[in-house]
């Protein structure tokens, strides 16, 4: 019996469905030298044929990966600040670890903090600029002079000492910012997805090549009002029977979030009652225009990228979508109504909270596999973090193609069929078969199988590339093999 086993670049995902059956396993990328291995495995196969339709990966040629760190520096992010940057280390030593060391980062900070028009304390904000200066007790980061974020090439680097006492130096943003937090409207901003140019200082940052991984630490949901809608106005909003309510938060889960039936969360205390709560099932981002969309913002940062399935990570370390439930207080300005607050929706062991995040979990989801949203309530961020790195390692750490992989029938040629993915010159993805070095000779382009890495005890796909053609930006690969079924003679195939 024979198993077959897909490995997928998500390239082809827009032009087919694969579906095989008797288990599949996403594999890697193409790459100008032989694959790596990592330590992922092949699905067993099952006994009777199944189809299954798994999530695809794909990797890219180089080991470039753009990080972006959203650190929320609004009133009570103290203690997470402090958590992340305790915890970075781990983070770092997980990218340390893999096969060829460090890759080729460039790291940078930007903050939750874009302003949020007349509100007081929130008049001018941050502007999606890259924080580099030194703060909390550093008076150092280490960078260089003109740089404001991390470099770190091939051992080449922007900085003086560990990059790991860089980051914590650079990450104490504190606690100033404004509390209306716009952690879509900085990202957007931070990396020109928004078409409004890129602020100067953050020029050199992305590359196109390269990965792009974004991870949003804060304990509350986005409240980036689209270009035009005054939803911070406080000069004539300020009683709960105004407009757009009282100066408070409550504003940006009234006008981001949608619930069971339909209905926005309400402002209204039932029968006026202060000591009344309400809760909400199923909330997810008001789409209809008063914040930035979600769909809008994920498209924004997809269009950075050829290849957006294979070239991005989205990570959120936030409060989660639910439990959702508000409850009422005296309100600050003598209103006769009680205000709206929203009840946190969970604590952490260090006293620091989260309250529930719809519009964050919304825009996890859009990036799919690529996406992990984990709650920041979850203490020590080590294992957050540790996630976090392993699926932007999974960009570039190699697969492991465990069993024995099948011959063609009454050959000596692995049973695998190879198609690349990779841009042309107007950035048009063009699919195309690799034949087996055992057809060519050993002239690239061409794939053959190689002994797994250290971990490994398989084997994996290793790509000869094409010596008289220039390497592609980024290049994928689809790779279907037949492996042997274990216990199971078949001559024809190699299969003992």
């Amino acid at each position: 019996m024979i198993a077959v086993v897909g490995v997928v670049g998500s390239s082809l995902i827009r032009s087919r469905r694969v579906r095989r059956a008797l288990g599949w396993l996403s594999l890697a990328a193409l790459a100008p030298a032989l694959f790596a291995c990592n330590a992922r495995s092949v699905e067993r196969p099952v006994l009777i044929p199944t189809i299954t339709d798994k999530d695809l990966v794909a990797l890219t040629v180089n080991r470039n990966v753009d990080l972006l760190f959203l650190i929320d520096d609004s009133s009570s992010m103290g203690k997470s600040q402090d958590n992340l940057r305790r915890n970075f280390p781990a983070f770092m030593t997980k990218l340390k670890n893999l096969p060829g060391g460090l890759p080729n980062v460039h790291i940078g900070i930007v903050s939750s903090d874009m302003g949020a028009g007349d509100v007081s304390g929130c008049t001018t904000g941050k502007g999606g600029i890259l924080q580099f200066a030194p703060r909390g007790d550093c008076t150092s980061t280490g960078l260089d002079a003109s740089a404001t974020f991390i470099s770190d090439i091939n051992g080449v680097r922007n900085y003086t000492g560990n990059l790991e006492d860089v980051f914590t130096c650079m990450a104490a943003l504190g606690e100033h910012g404004c509390g209306f937090e716009n952690q879509f409207g900085a990202v957007v901003r931070a990396l020109n997805a928004d078409g409004q140019g890129l602020p100067s200082e953050n020029a050199g940052f992305l590359r196109p090549d390269a990965y792009l991984a974004i991870v949003m630490i804060t304990n509350e949901d986005d409240c980036s009002a689209s270009p035009g809608i005054p939803l911070y106005d406080f000069t004539a909003n300020t009683h709960i029977a105004d407009q757009l309510g009282p100066i408070t938060n409550f504003r940006c889960n009234e006008y981001g979030h949608v619930c069971t039936g339909g209905v926005h969360p309400d402002r209204h205390a039932p029968n006026g009652d202060i000591n009344a709560t309400v809760s909400y099932d199923n909330c997810t981002s008001g789409e209809d225009g008063a914040l930035l969309r979600v769909a809008d913002v994920a498209a924004g940062i997809k269009h950075l990228k050829t290849d957006p399935d294979n070239q991005i990570v989205f990570a959120a370390i936030s409060g989660l979508s639910s439990p959702y439930t508000v409850h009422w207080r005296t309100p600050d300005n003598g209103d006769p109504s009680p205000w709206p607050e929203i009840t946190h929706s969970c604590m952490a062991p260090d006293g620091s909270y989260a309250d529930p995040s719809p519009r964050i979990s919304q825009l996890v989801r859009e990036f799919g596999s690529n996406g992990l949203q984990l709650s920041i309530c979850g203490g020590e961020f080590t294992d957050a973090l540790e996630r976090i790195a392993d699926k932007i390692a999974d960009r570039i750490r190699k697969p492991c193609i465990e069993g024995q992989v099948a011959k063609k029938p009454n050959t000596t040629t692995d049973d695998c069929v190879v198609i690349s993915s990779s841009p042309d010159s107007n950035g048009n993805v063009i699919e195309k078969p690799v034949a087996a070095c055992s057809d060519t000779g050993g002239v690239g382009p061409c794939w053959q199988l190689t002994a797994g890495d250290t971990g490994c005890a398989g084997q994996t796909i290793g790509v000869v590339p094409d010596p008289t053609a220039p390497p592609p930006a980024w290049e994928n690969a689809a790779v279907q093999c037949a492996k042997c079924t274990a216990g199971v003679t078949d001559a024809a195939r190699g299969c003992p």
